[in-house]
């Protein structure tokens, strides 16, 4: 784990590569991570968005530091199937809260680490799945968003009965009031 983070780390930097420079780096490291690849695989990969701001360019994406982490060679020589690596790059800028991560930031490096093995099945050396699937939920940015919008809501939900509480006491309170 610790060199995949390094890993991450070591990112390049400079311009990304875009349009078929892209769809070219993706192709090649799919064939390279699953050689059984077959062209129908690989279309999810050519339906993906171009970049419309010119800032945009010049930070990585979710996509581009998958591709990167992928690129390790602790990743050569496992068994990968390419409809998952496919599915995997295909989806990953929809995978985190933020589409361009943060690479000082741990816990979004461990994030997308953990992401991109649990999106090919993997898991950490010496954890269980279990462990692999609690850590994960700890580290990740759309289940902290997710928890954060259910905990809003349900405190909306509390703050209305609360309200419809209040009225109803109100309201009896009036009642009783005019009865005597």
């Amino acid at each position: 784990m610790l060199h995949l983070h390094q890993r991450l780390l070591a990112y390049p930097g400079g311009p990304v590569p875009i349009g078929q420079d892209l769809i070219a780096l993706l192709h090649d490291l799919i064939a390279r991570l699953a050689p059984a690849v077959t062209a129908p695989t690989l279309l999810p990969i050519y339906d993906l968005p171009e970049w419309e701001e010119p800032e945009e360019r010049e930070r990585p994406d979710t996509l581009l530091l998958m591709t990167w982490l992928l690129a390790d060679d602790a990743f050569c020589g496992l068994t990968l199937y390419s409809d998952e690596v496919v599915a995997l790059l295909a989806s990953s800028n929809a995978l985190m809260d933020t589409t361009h991560p943060n690479l000082n930031d741990e816990d979004q490096r461990e994030e997308l680490i953990r992401l991109t093995l649990s999106g090919l099945r993997l898991k950490p050396q010496n954890e269980t799945d279990q462990q692999a699937q609690d850590r994960l939920l700890m580290v990740s940015s759309s289940e902290r968003a997710r928890v954060v919008a259910a905990s809003r809501a349900a405190e909306e939900r509390a703050e209305s009965i609360r309200k419809a509480l209040a009225e109803k006491r109100a309201r009896e309170a009036a009642d009783k009031y005019t009865r005597e």
